[in-house]
Protein backbone atom coordinates (compact mmCIF):
# COMPACT_ATOMS: atom_id res chain seq x y z
CA UNK A 1 0.00 0.00 0.00
CA UNK A 2 0.93 3.35 -1.00
CA UNK A 3 1.76 6.02 1.41
CA UNK A 4 -0.26 8.24 -0.13
CA UNK A 5 -3.29 5.31 0.77
CA UNK A 6 -2.44 5.54 4.23
CA UNK A 7 -2.67 8.83 4.75
CA UNK A 8 -6.14 8.60 3.05
CA UNK A 9 -6.75 6.14 5.77
CA UNK A 10 -5.93 8.26 8.90
CA UNK A 11 -7.53 11.09 7.86
CA UNK A 12 -10.92 9.33 7.39
CA UNK A 13 -10.81 7.19 11.05
CA UNK A 14 -9.84 10.42 12.97
CA UNK A 15 -13.36 12.00 12.86
CA UNK A 16 -15.41 9.22 13.84
CA UNK A 17 -14.13 9.10 17.69
CA UNK A 18 -15.69 12.77 18.46
CA UNK A 19 -19.03 11.93 16.51
CA UNK A 20 -19.87 9.10 18.78
CA UNK A 21 -19.09 11.37 21.84
CA UNK A 22 -21.73 13.86 20.49
CA UNK A 23 -24.20 11.07 19.86
CA UNK A 24 -23.80 9.92 23.31
CA UNK A 25 -23.87 13.46 24.90
CA UNK A 26 -27.29 14.27 22.82
CA UNK A 27 -29.01 10.90 24.27
CA UNK A 28 -27.51 11.81 27.56
CA UNK A 29 -29.14 15.44 27.72
CA UNK A 30 -32.35 14.36 25.86
CA UNK A 31 -33.22 11.24 28.94
CA UNK A 32 -32.46 14.08 31.49
CA UNK A 33 -35.14 16.09 29.80
CA UNK A 34 -37.51 13.65 29.78
CA UNK A 35 -37.05 12.85 33.67
CA UNK A 36 -37.40 16.26 34.47
CA UNK A 37 -40.59 16.61 32.43
CA UNK A 38 -41.94 13.70 34.06
CA UNK A 39 -40.86 15.26 37.55
CA UNK A 40 -42.59 18.39 36.89
CA UNK A 41 -45.59 17.05 35.37
CA UNK A 42 -46.17 14.69 38.79
CA UNK A 43 -45.41 17.88 40.55
CA UNK A 44 -48.17 19.83 38.25
CA UNK A 45 -50.73 16.91 39.02
CA UNK A 46 -50.31 16.74 42.69
CA UNK A 47 -51.04 20.53 42.94
CA UNK A 48 -53.51 20.63 40.72
CA UNK A 49 -55.25 17.49 42.97
CA UNK A 50 -54.84 19.19 46.10
CA UNK A 51 -56.44 22.46 44.67
CA UNK A 52 -59.09 20.45 43.21
CA UNK A 53 -60.70 18.85 46.24
CA UNK A 54 -62.04 22.01 47.87
CA UNK A 55 -63.50 22.81 44.45
CA UNK A 56 -65.08 19.75 43.87
CA UNK A 57 -66.48 19.73 47.56
CA UNK A 58 -67.73 22.98 47.08
CA UNK A 59 -69.23 22.16 43.61
CA UNK A 60 -70.66 18.93 45.10
CA UNK A 61 -72.50 21.05 47.83
CA UNK A 62 -73.53 23.83 45.12
CA UNK A 63 -75.05 20.96 43.33
CA UNK A 64 -77.18 19.36 45.93
CA UNK A 65 -81.02 19.84 45.09
CA UNK A 66 -82.95 21.14 47.97
CA UNK A 67 -86.51 19.70 48.40
CA UNK A 68 -89.20 19.31 50.72
CA UNK A 69 -90.65 15.50 52.25
CA UNK A 70 -93.99 14.23 53.19
CA UNK A 71 -94.47 11.44 55.12
CA UNK A 72 -97.07 8.93 53.49
CA UNK A 73 -100.12 8.59 55.88
CA UNK A 74 -101.84 6.03 56.57
CA UNK A 75 -105.01 5.89 53.89
CA UNK A 76 -108.83 6.35 54.59
CA UNK A 77 -111.32 4.26 52.37
CA UNK A 78 -113.40 6.83 50.85
CA UNK A 79 -116.79 5.65 51.96
CA UNK A 80 -119.71 8.14 50.31
CA UNK A 81 -121.10 10.79 52.39
CA UNK A 82 -124.49 8.59 54.45
CA UNK A 83 -127.87 9.99 55.05
CA UNK A 84 -129.08 9.99 58.83
CA UNK A 85 -131.24 10.86 61.51
CA UNK A 86 -130.34 11.84 65.39
CA UNK A 87 -132.57 10.74 67.79
CA UNK A 88 -133.03 11.16 72.05
CA UNK A 89 -131.03 8.86 73.60
CA UNK A 90 -134.14 8.42 75.71
CA UNK A 91 -137.41 8.88 74.29
CA UNK A 92 -140.14 8.22 76.82
CA UNK A 93 -144.20 8.73 76.68
CA UNK A 94 -146.02 9.87 80.20
CA UNK A 95 -148.99 8.73 81.01
CA UNK A 96 -150.99 8.68 84.19
CA UNK A 97 -151.15 5.73 86.38
CA UNK A 98 -154.31 6.96 88.25
CA UNK A 99 -157.78 8.17 87.56
CA UNK A 100 -158.60 11.86 88.26
CA UNK A 101 -158.81 15.06 87.32
CA UNK A 102 -155.11 17.35 86.74
CA UNK A 103 -154.99 19.36 89.62
CA UNK A 104 -151.95 21.45 88.19
CA UNK A 105 -148.73 21.24 85.91
CA UNK A 106 -145.30 22.58 86.52
CA UNK A 107 -143.46 22.46 82.84
CA UNK A 108 -144.28 23.16 79.50
CA UNK A 109 -142.88 22.06 75.70
CA UNK A 110 -139.02 22.89 76.23
CA UNK A 111 -138.70 22.94 80.07
CA UNK A 112 -135.03 21.21 81.57
CA UNK A 113 -136.06 18.54 83.82
CA UNK A 114 -134.19 17.09 86.54
CA UNK A 115 -135.05 13.22 87.50
CA UNK A 116 -137.43 13.65 90.03
CA UNK A 117 -138.92 17.03 89.47
CA UNK A 118 -143.13 17.37 89.36
CA UNK A 119 -144.12 17.35 86.26
CA UNK A 120 -147.67 17.37 87.67
CA UNK A 121 -150.18 16.69 89.80
CA UNK A 122 -153.65 14.79 89.89
CA UNK A 123 -156.58 14.87 92.36
CA UNK A 124 -158.19 11.64 92.75
CA UNK A 125 -161.54 12.13 94.86
CA UNK A 126 -162.79 8.43 93.54
CA UNK A 127 -159.44 6.67 94.83
CA UNK A 128 -159.16 8.70 97.77
CA UNK A 129 -162.90 7.27 98.61
CA UNK A 130 -161.81 3.68 97.66
CA UNK A 131 -158.95 4.05 99.98
CA UNK A 132 -161.24 5.35 103.19
CA UNK A 133 -163.22 2.18 102.42
CA UNK A 134 -160.46 0.07 102.43
CA UNK A 135 -158.74 0.75 105.18
CA UNK A 136 -162.23 0.66 106.84
CA UNK A 137 -163.10 -3.11 105.97
CA UNK A 138 -159.66 -3.50 107.13
CA UNK A 139 -160.22 -2.69 110.53
CA UNK A 140 -163.45 -4.96 110.50
CA UNK A 141 -161.31 -7.66 109.14
CA UNK A 142 -159.10 -7.13 112.02
CA UNK A 143 -161.48 -7.12 115.14
CA UNK A 144 -162.69 -10.46 113.25
CA UNK A 145 -159.52 -11.60 113.02
CA UNK A 146 -158.81 -10.83 117.00
CA UNK A 147 -161.84 -12.81 118.25
CA UNK A 148 -161.47 -16.00 116.34
CA UNK A 149 -158.17 -15.79 117.65
CA UNK A 150 -159.00 -15.89 121.15
CA UNK A 151 -161.88 -18.37 120.17
CA UNK A 152 -159.06 -20.90 118.83
CA UNK A 153 -157.01 -20.37 121.80
CA UNK A 154 -160.03 -21.50 124.00
CA UNK A 155 -161.42 -24.07 121.96
CA UNK A 156 -157.95 -25.75 122.58
CA UNK A 157 -157.79 -25.90 125.99
CA UNK A 158 -161.64 -27.03 126.40
CA UNK A 159 -160.61 -29.95 123.60
CA UNK A 160 -157.32 -30.64 125.75
CA UNK A 161 -159.89 -30.82 128.61
CA UNK A 162 -162.12 -32.77 126.71
CA UNK A 163 -164.96 -30.48 127.44
CA UNK A 164 -165.60 -29.94 123.46
CA UNK A 165 -165.54 -32.52 120.16
CA UNK A 166 -162.63 -32.36 117.85
CA UNK A 167 -165.04 -31.11 115.56
CA UNK A 168 -165.75 -28.09 117.42
CA UNK A 169 -162.05 -27.52 117.43
CA UNK A 170 -161.58 -27.89 113.56
CA UNK A 171 -164.16 -25.52 113.20
CA UNK A 172 -162.63 -22.80 115.39
CA UNK A 173 -159.38 -23.12 114.03
CA UNK A 174 -160.75 -22.89 110.43
CA UNK A 175 -162.80 -19.80 111.09
CA UNK A 176 -159.08 -18.08 112.92
CA UNK A 177 -157.35 -18.72 109.66
CA UNK A 178 -160.19 -17.72 107.57
CA UNK A 179 -160.17 -13.96 109.27
CA UNK A 180 -156.19 -13.92 109.03
CA UNK A 181 -156.57 -14.26 105.32
CA UNK A 182 -159.05 -11.64 104.97
CA UNK A 183 -156.91 -9.46 106.42
CA UNK A 184 -154.53 -10.06 104.23
CA UNK A 185 -155.87 -9.61 101.62
CA UNK A 186 -157.65 -6.10 102.56
CA UNK A 187 -153.98 -4.66 103.74
CA UNK A 188 -153.23 -5.61 100.01
CA UNK A 189 -155.90 -4.13 98.59
CA UNK A 190 -155.31 -0.92 100.41
CA UNK A 191 -151.37 -1.64 99.01
CA UNK A 192 -152.31 -1.34 95.63
CA UNK A 193 -154.85 1.89 96.56
CA UNK A 194 -151.97 3.50 97.89
CA UNK A 195 -149.73 2.69 94.92
CA UNK A 196 -152.32 4.89 92.43
CA UNK A 197 -152.24 7.39 94.97
CA UNK A 198 -148.89 7.97 95.04
CA UNK A 199 -149.38 8.46 91.25
CA UNK A 200 -151.04 11.75 91.92
CA UNK A 201 -147.70 12.98 91.72
CA UNK A 202 -146.38 12.78 87.83
CA UNK A 203 -142.73 12.70 88.27
CA UNK A 204 -139.78 12.79 85.31
CA UNK A 205 -138.17 9.50 85.07
CA UNK A 206 -134.72 11.07 83.84
CA UNK A 207 -133.07 14.04 83.40
CA UNK A 208 -134.12 15.85 80.20
CA UNK A 209 -136.18 17.89 77.81
CA UNK A 210 -140.16 18.07 77.96
CA UNK A 211 -141.41 17.87 74.17
CA UNK A 212 -144.81 17.05 74.56
CA UNK A 213 -148.02 18.18 77.11
CA UNK A 214 -151.40 16.89 76.11
CA UNK A 215 -152.84 17.92 78.94
CA UNK A 216 -154.34 21.08 81.07
CA UNK A 217 -155.68 21.63 84.11
CA UNK A 218 -159.44 20.17 84.93
CA UNK A 219 -159.18 17.74 82.11
CA UNK A 220 -160.14 14.04 83.03
CA UNK A 221 -157.52 11.07 83.67
CA UNK A 222 -158.34 8.13 82.89
CA UNK A 223 -156.23 5.53 84.21
CA UNK A 224 -155.10 3.14 81.28
CA UNK A 225 -156.75 5.15 78.36
CA UNK A 226 -153.55 4.81 76.69
CA UNK A 227 -153.67 9.23 76.73
CA UNK A 228 -150.27 10.33 76.92
CA UNK A 229 -150.30 13.37 79.19
CA UNK A 230 -146.33 14.47 78.25
CA UNK A 231 -143.35 13.41 76.50
CA UNK A 232 -139.71 13.90 77.53
CA UNK A 233 -136.33 13.03 75.34
CA UNK A 234 -132.73 13.21 76.77
CA UNK A 235 -130.87 14.61 74.11
CA UNK A 236 -127.37 14.45 75.26
CA UNK A 237 -126.30 12.07 74.22
CA UNK A 238 -127.38 12.22 71.19
CA UNK A 239 -127.90 8.96 69.04
CA UNK A 240 -127.29 9.33 65.41
CA UNK A 241 -128.60 5.95 63.30
CA UNK A 242 -127.11 5.57 59.74
CA UNK A 243 -127.67 2.61 57.21
CA UNK A 244 -124.04 1.75 55.93
CA UNK A 245 -124.12 -0.27 52.44
CA UNK A 246 -123.16 -3.88 52.41
CA UNK A 247 -119.85 -3.30 50.76
CA UNK A 248 -118.69 -1.40 53.37
CA UNK A 249 -120.35 -3.05 56.35
CA UNK A 250 -117.32 -5.37 57.17
CA UNK A 251 -115.31 -2.16 58.04
CA UNK A 252 -117.63 -0.81 60.66
CA UNK A 253 -116.24 -1.35 64.23
CA UNK A 254 -117.09 -0.16 67.60
CA UNK A 255 -115.31 3.00 67.98
CA UNK A 256 -115.43 4.20 64.39
CA UNK A 257 -115.27 7.81 64.55
CA UNK A 258 -118.16 9.87 62.04
CA UNK A 259 -118.17 13.30 60.99
CA UNK A 260 -121.68 14.98 61.13
CA UNK A 261 -122.95 17.73 59.11
CA UNK A 262 -126.46 19.37 59.38
CA UNK A 263 -127.74 22.52 57.20
CA UNK A 264 -128.46 25.01 59.83
CA UNK A 265 -124.68 24.64 60.70
CA UNK A 266 -122.75 25.54 57.56
CA UNK A 267 -119.20 24.95 58.16
CA UNK A 268 -119.55 23.30 61.51
CA UNK A 269 -118.10 19.41 61.76
CA UNK A 270 -119.94 17.69 64.24
CA UNK A 271 -117.64 14.41 65.85
CA UNK A 272 -119.53 10.81 67.16
CA UNK A 273 -118.25 7.33 67.39
CA UNK A 274 -120.10 4.29 66.37
CA UNK A 275 -121.47 2.47 69.63
CA UNK A 276 -124.18 -0.11 67.90
CA UNK A 277 -124.75 -2.16 64.92
CA UNK A 278 -127.60 -4.44 64.07
CA UNK A 279 -124.69 -7.22 62.94
CA UNK A 280 -127.03 -7.93 60.30
CA UNK A 281 -128.09 -6.82 56.56
CA UNK A 282 -131.09 -5.69 55.90
CA UNK A 283 -132.37 -7.71 53.36
CA UNK A 284 -134.64 -5.24 51.41
CA UNK A 285 -131.94 -2.32 50.95
CA UNK A 286 -128.68 -4.62 51.66
CA UNK A 287 -127.52 -1.90 54.26
CA UNK A 288 -126.22 -2.23 57.98
CA UNK A 289 -128.03 -0.07 60.26
CA UNK A 290 -125.39 1.54 62.41
CA UNK A 291 -125.47 3.52 65.26
CA UNK A 292 -123.45 6.10 66.65
CA UNK A 293 -123.51 8.91 69.69
CA UNK A 294 -122.63 12.80 69.25
CA UNK A 295 -121.63 14.56 73.02
CA UNK A 296 -124.67 17.27 73.37
CA UNK A 297 -123.99 19.36 76.29
CA UNK A 298 -125.17 22.39 74.90
CA UNK A 299 -128.30 20.70 73.40
CA UNK A 300 -127.63 22.80 70.33
CA UNK A 301 -128.41 19.27 68.22
CA UNK A 302 -132.27 18.29 68.01
CA UNK A 303 -133.50 15.20 67.50
CA UNK A 304 -134.90 14.13 64.67
CA UNK A 305 -132.65 15.90 62.53
CA UNK A 306 -131.48 15.27 58.83
CA UNK A 307 -127.76 14.81 59.05
CA UNK A 308 -124.74 13.91 56.50
CA UNK A 309 -122.31 11.43 58.09
CA UNK A 310 -119.00 10.78 56.60
CA UNK A 311 -117.41 7.41 58.53
CA UNK A 312 -113.63 7.57 59.00
CA UNK A 313 -113.21 3.73 58.38
CA UNK A 314 -109.68 2.83 58.28
CA UNK A 315 -108.10 -0.15 56.40
CA UNK A 316 -105.51 -2.97 57.71
CA UNK A 317 -104.04 -3.17 53.54
CA UNK A 318 -100.72 -1.20 54.38
CA UNK A 319 -102.53 1.43 51.67
CA UNK A 320 -100.96 5.01 52.20
CA UNK A 321 -101.68 8.48 50.62
CA UNK A 322 -99.30 10.78 49.40
CA UNK A 323 -100.18 14.23 47.96
CA UNK A 324 -100.27 14.23 43.85
CA UNK A 325 -97.08 16.57 43.31
CA UNK A 326 -94.94 14.25 44.40
CA UNK A 327 -95.39 12.00 40.70
CA UNK A 328 -92.69 11.06 38.64
CA UNK A 329 -93.79 10.51 35.46
CA UNK A 330 -90.84 8.58 33.93
CA UNK A 331 -90.41 5.41 30.80
CA UNK A 332 -90.26 2.77 33.82
CA UNK A 333 -93.99 3.56 34.89
CA UNK A 334 -95.73 6.12 37.73
CA UNK A 335 -92.43 6.47 40.33
CA UNK A 336 -92.14 8.85 43.19
CA UNK A 337 -88.66 10.28 44.76
CA UNK A 338 -87.93 9.06 48.13
CA UNK A 339 -84.54 10.16 50.17
CA UNK A 340 -82.62 7.56 52.69
CA UNK A 341 -80.96 8.53 55.67
CA UNK A 342 -78.14 9.16 53.64
CA UNK A 343 -79.80 12.46 51.74
CA UNK A 344 -79.86 9.97 48.81
CA UNK A 345 -82.67 9.46 46.01
CA UNK A 346 -84.41 6.55 45.47
CA UNK A 347 -86.45 6.80 41.91
CA UNK A 348 -89.10 4.06 43.42
CA UNK A 349 -92.16 2.70 41.36
CA UNK A 350 -95.16 2.29 43.28
CA UNK A 351 -98.59 1.29 42.52
CA UNK A 352 -101.49 4.01 42.67
CA UNK A 353 -105.27 2.40 44.17
CA UNK A 354 -107.09 5.46 44.13
CA UNK A 355 -106.73 8.86 42.39
CA UNK A 356 -108.60 11.66 45.10
CA UNK A 357 -107.87 14.47 43.21
CA UNK A 358 -105.37 15.77 45.34
CA UNK A 359 -104.07 12.65 47.50
CA UNK A 360 -103.54 9.10 45.88
CA UNK A 361 -103.29 6.15 48.09
CA UNK A 362 -100.87 3.51 47.20
CA UNK A 363 -101.53 -0.23 47.42
CA UNK A 364 -97.29 -0.71 46.78
CA UNK A 365 -94.28 0.98 47.02
CA UNK A 366 -94.43 3.44 50.09
CA UNK A 367 -94.21 2.90 53.41
CA UNK A 368 -95.09 5.62 56.23
CA UNK A 369 -91.95 5.67 57.28
CA UNK A 370 -90.56 6.68 53.70
CA UNK A 371 -89.25 10.55 52.69
CA UNK A 372 -91.42 11.03 49.62
CA UNK A 373 -90.07 14.60 47.77
CA UNK A 374 -93.17 16.81 46.55
CA UNK A 375 -93.01 18.51 43.55
CA UNK A 376 -89.61 17.17 42.37
CA UNK A 377 -87.39 18.13 39.73
CA UNK A 378 -87.36 16.51 36.12
CA UNK A 379 -83.83 16.00 36.55
CA UNK A 380 -83.76 14.08 39.98
CA UNK A 381 -82.14 10.99 39.75
CA UNK A 382 -80.94 7.87 41.78
CA UNK A 383 -78.19 8.40 44.07
CA UNK A 384 -78.72 12.70 43.98
CA UNK A 385 -77.64 14.01 47.14
CA UNK A 386 -80.19 16.34 48.12
CA UNK A 387 -81.07 18.66 51.03
CA UNK A 388 -84.17 19.43 52.93
CA UNK A 389 -86.10 22.57 52.96
CA UNK A 390 -86.55 23.59 56.46
CA UNK A 391 -86.03 20.79 57.81
CA UNK A 392 -82.60 19.44 59.34
CA UNK A 393 -81.12 16.71 57.27
CA UNK A 394 -81.32 12.46 58.35
CA UNK A 395 -78.71 11.80 60.71
CA UNK A 396 -76.19 9.38 58.63
CA UNK A 397 -75.45 7.02 61.91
Amino acid sequence: MSQANLGAVKVQERPAVPQIAGQRKIKFLFLAGVVVLIALAAIGIEMRSSRKKPIQRQTNETVAVTVTVVHPQKASIAIPVLPGQTEAYTDAPIFAQTSGYLKKWSFDIGAKVKAGDVLAEIDTPEVDQELAQAQAQLKVAQAALNLSEVTDHRSQDLFRRKVIAAEDLDTAVDTYRENEAIVMADQANINQLEALEGFKTIRAPFTGIVTARNTDIGAYIASGSGAQLFRMQQTSPLRVYVSVPQSFAKMVKIGTEGDLKLDEFPGRNFVGHVTNTASAIDPTSRTLLTELQVPNETGELFPGAYALIRLQVHDDTGTVSIPSNALLFRSEGTTVGVVDADSKVEIRKITISLNLGDTLEISQGLSVTDQVIVNPSDSLGNGMTVKFLNQKQPSKE
